[in-house]
């Protein structure tokens, strides 16, 4: 039975992975978020540009017109994390497609820089 079932369970997951390899872009704006520490506010001008999500034949990344170049790894399903050393600071970036709308947060190892983007 199992060797019967499994070549239709197979074909039935085939069209989720290749959805999973599609390419993808999208657009986000950070906002200045005010429960960060004053230090982390004087950084804001560099995040609150536009950022770009992009999956491009099976790698992810975040850039943005400052200069931020981030790889990214899945983390889970629709997930992604990077980072990215910005002197002292190790900024954490998370896209998570999955959530309605996307989203993508870059904050700082120690969780006291925080800026969240919206979908442009």
């Amino acid at each position: 039975m199992f060797k019967k079932i499994a070549p239709l369970v197979l074909a039935g997951l085939m069209p989720l992975a290749a959805a999973a390899q599609q390419d993808v872009e999208v657009t986000f704006r950070f906002k200045e978020n005010p429960n960060s520490i004053s230090g982390c506010i004087q950084m804001d001008s560099s995040f609150t540009r536009e950022h770009t999500f992009r999956i491009a034949n099976g790698q992810a990344e975040v850039k943005s017109a400052g200069g931020i170049d981030v790889k990214m790894k899945s983390i889970r399903p629709n997930v992604y994390e990077g980072r990215f050393d910005l002197g002292r600071m190790n900024i954490i970036y998370t896209a998570d497609l999955g959530a309605t709308p996307p989203t993508l947060v870059a904050q700082s190892q120690d969780g006291g820089c925080k800026w969240n983007a919206v979908k442009a």
